[in-house]
């Protein structure tokens, strides 16, 4: 029976770096415009400083959702799952 071969570990990416962060953060921006966009369909019938309050509120969570967007490209995945994904 031959030497075992220790297999050097994948060094290990921090959990705010990964795509399942940023995923994460995207579900959530894209979950508050949502909210956002119905506070201000409900808020046209009240006052103009609901619909006002809730149009702020509802490009601030546009804007969040472009951002989230835009830093998805800058994610660090795995190597493993790099090969995982090239052999298929």
């Amino acid at each position: 029976m031959g030497r075992l071969r220790v297999k050097k570990k994948e060094a290990t990416i921090p959990f705010r770096e990964t795509l399942a962060y940023r995923m994460f953060l995207l579900t959530g921006s894209v979950i508050l415009l949502l909210i956002a966009l119905y506070m201000s369909v409900r808020a046209l019938s009240s006052g103009t400083t609901s619909l006002i309050a809730s149009a702020v509120s509802g490009i601030a969570a546009a804007f969040a959702v472009f951002y989230n967007l835009n830093h998805l490209r800058d994610a660090r995945i795995p190597q493993r799952t790099l090969k995982r994904m090239k052999r298929r």
